[in-house]
Formats: C-alpha cells, sequence, structure tokens
C-alpha cells in the first residue's frame, strides 16, 4: 500500500534522531542528513543528474528537471520541473529521501516549501572545478557510493592538474568565449568556463568584469581585439548567425570556433572532456 506523502517525511523526521545517519555539508554549508543511503531521488538540475548516473544510481532517481537529456537514460524519468518552476506536488508523489538541487536555479520558492515539509534538500553551487569533485564526493555519500566518489573525484583531480601543466608553457592566446548563440553573453574569471579558460593558458577578454555572465556589445568586442572567438552552439549542423554577423567584420571569421555546451556547460564529469576541446580549439591542436 503506498503511504501518504506526509507519512514518509514524519518517518524521516523520527529517524534522523538515530544513530547511524549520513550528514554532509552542501556547498553552501547547510548540513544534510538522512538516515540510510538515499534509494528515491528527486534530481533538479541536468548536471546533477549527470552526477548520479556517474555514481551509478541513476536508475534511482525518480524526477529530474527538463533538459536532463545525458545520459539517453535520463530521457526516460519524469519531469518535475525546470529553471523558472518546480512542481511541489509532484515531487511530493515521488516520495524522495533526498532532493538534489542546484541554488541558482529558480526553484528557490518550492525548495523553501519541501523544506518546510521536511525533506532533505542538498543544495549545489560548485564554485572552483576542483568543487565539482568535492560536491561528487559529499553526493555520493549521500547515496551510498562513497568508494566510487573517491575514485571519480580522484580521476577529475588528476586529469584537472595533468591539463594545466600541458598548456602552462603554451603562447597565451587572447580569447572572447560567447556562451550564447543568440545573445552575446560571455563569463568572468570567475566563472567555471572563465577557469577553464586560464586551464587552458588563455586570456579572457573580460576576464575582469564583476558579474560572472555579463551582456556586452559587438564594439566592445572588437575594442579588445580577440585572437579567437568561441561560441557555445548547441546543435550540430545548424549556422549559426554569428557566422554572418561577425563575418562582416575584416579577418573576424577566421576567429570563429564553436563548442557544444553540453561539455563546457555542465558542471558534471563531462567538463573535462570540455575543457580538453576547449584547448584543443586555442591551440589548434588535433
Amino acid at each position: 500500500m503506498k503511504l501518504p506523502p506526509v507519512i514518509p517525511v514524519l518517518l524521516l523526521l523520527l529517524n534522523n534522531s538515530a544513530s547511524g545517519d549520513i550528514e554532509v555539508l552542501d556547498d553552501l554549508g547547510n548540513k544534510v542528513r538522512i538516515a540510510a543511503p538515499a534509494e528515491n531521488i528527486v534530481s533538479l538540475a541536468p548536471h546533477l543528474t549527470e552526477l548520479l548516473f556517474s555514481l551509478g544510481v541513476g536508475h534511482r532517481i525518480k524526477g529530474t528537471s527538463r533538459y536532463s537529456d545525458y545520459p539517453a537514460a535520463a530521457r526516460t524519468i519524469p519531469v518535475v520541473g525546470d529553471a523558472f518552476s518546480t512542481s511541489v506536488e509532484s515531487i511530493i508523489a515521488q516520495q524522495p529521501d533526498i532532493i538534489f538541487a542546484w541554488s541558482t536555479g529558480g526553484a528557490n520558492r518550492a525548495l523553501e516549501r519541501l523544506k518546510t515539509l521536511g525533506y532533505p534538500i542538498y543544495l549545489n553551487e560548485a564554485a572552483t572545478l576542483d568543487g565539482i569533485g568535492n560536491t561528487l564526493m559529499a553526493m555520493a555519500e549521500l547515496v551510498g557510493r562513497k568508494e566510487i566518489g573517491l575514485l571519480l573525484r580522484d580521476s577529475l583531480t588528476h586529469k584537472l592538474n595533468e591539463l594545466r601543466t600541458r598548456y602552462k608553457d603554451e603562447p597565451v592566446e587572447q580569447v572572447f568565449f560567447q556562451i550564447s548563440d543568440q545573445n552575446l553573453y560571455t563569463v568572468n574569471k570567475y566563472h567555471l568556463i572563465g577557469q577553464a579558460l586560464q586551464v587552458c593558458n588563455a586570456r579572457n577578454i573580460f576576464a575582469d568584469e564583476t558579474i560572472p555572465v555579463p551582456l556586452v556589445s559587438k564594439e566592445s568586442v572588437i575594442s579588445r581585439d580577440p585572437k579567437i572567438i568561441i561560441i557555445s552552439k548547441p546543435k550540430e549542423g545548424l549556422i549559426s548567425p554569428w557566422v554572418k554577423r561577425w563575418g562582416a567584420f575584416e579577418g573576424y571569421a577566421e576567429r570563429l570556433r564553436w563548442i557544444d555546451p553540453g561539455f563546457i556547460s555542465h558542471p558534471s564529469l563531462r567538463m573535462i572532456e570540455g575543457i580538453e576541446q576547449l584547448c584543443r580549439l586555442i591551440h589548434r591542436e588535433r
């Protein structure tokens, strides 16, 4: 018999006082405690869904967010929200043991209600590339996969350090990274993509902007004279309108290069592959 949604929450609150609880700090420093490794999981961001699949617990995810499409199995999971709205009722219906959410993902009101109801919530906001591994490790503990979490975190750290070493003596290139195929949004040096550019020994022409994702103008880009323009383009085969727009400026068509946002925009393990692609684009490696 399926229990009313409120019953699992009450049981969870009672169990939290028992010994043997799992307790971690989330990325914002909040304590997250559950009585046993989570079996029913709700993941409210595509990159968190990816990390859970990396840990081998994708089959435990009962609800996820729109655009959670990697790996392919993620597409079969019921969608309970997106970056703009989340259905509290749909989440409660899944009776989750833990909810993983992106702290800047836009579902704050729904998360506050779920927290009031007693659902444990892990808030993610990796501030650094190495922090992706720390997030992964905390998630691994909450789902009972600490050993694989350690292996994956150590592998991530090793690969990052290897890339830093490989490119530290390469010539510094001036780069403009355009994170949208529609508008001129870019990143500063603190954004994860900005940190990825530093790994590649590239100079981000908007590194010193005060906000992580500033909207800039064509004139401000041209005045900084980037030697390379990398555009995050979502679909292979589509011709970006920026081919024509940048091509209108002498010599700029030859500066354009493209990268799949699925690799470079999601703070998951795929981002390592994305950074490798980014470095090869900048330094013209094959």
